[in-house]
């Protein structure tokens, strides 16, 4: 099922259940490194070595299934990883998603300039 087709409850269901392991896994400098230097292989697979649980918790929540009864094998993971990957919406989604860390203003703050009745 693509993201898109996930609705009302469904769809928020979807993203409760995604938001802490998708944290987790963009959390990892090396994992957001990889991706915005465009190596979305390498990030894959860093994301994996390094956050294994919170992987096949993004997999089975897509899955509908309960993370502690999902399993994936080496055959049907790089299909399923493709399908994920394949889908604009959960590009989209956990590049918002990676938009957690605290950005540097690129200025200094401004000064109010308006007239102040004494």
């Amino acid at each position: 099922m693509k993201l898109s087709d996930y609705k009302d409850e469904a769809a928020l269901d979807l993203l409760a259940d995604l938001i802490e392991p998708a944290t987790e896994i963009l959390a990892d400098a090396e994992v957001r490194k990889a991706a915005e230097d465009g190596s979305r292989l390498r990030a894959v697979a860093l994301a994996i070595k390094n956050h294994k649980r919170a992987v096949m918790s993004v997999l089975a929540t897509f899955d509908g299934v309960p993370a502690t009864e999902y399993h994936c094998n080496v055959l049907t993971l790089p299909a399923k990883l493709i399908e994920l990957f394949d889908d604009p919406d959960i590009a989209q989604l956990f590049t918002f998603a990676g938009q957690t860390e605290e950005q540097t203003p690129s200025g200094s703050p401004t000064e109010n300039t308006e007239d102040v009745a004494q």
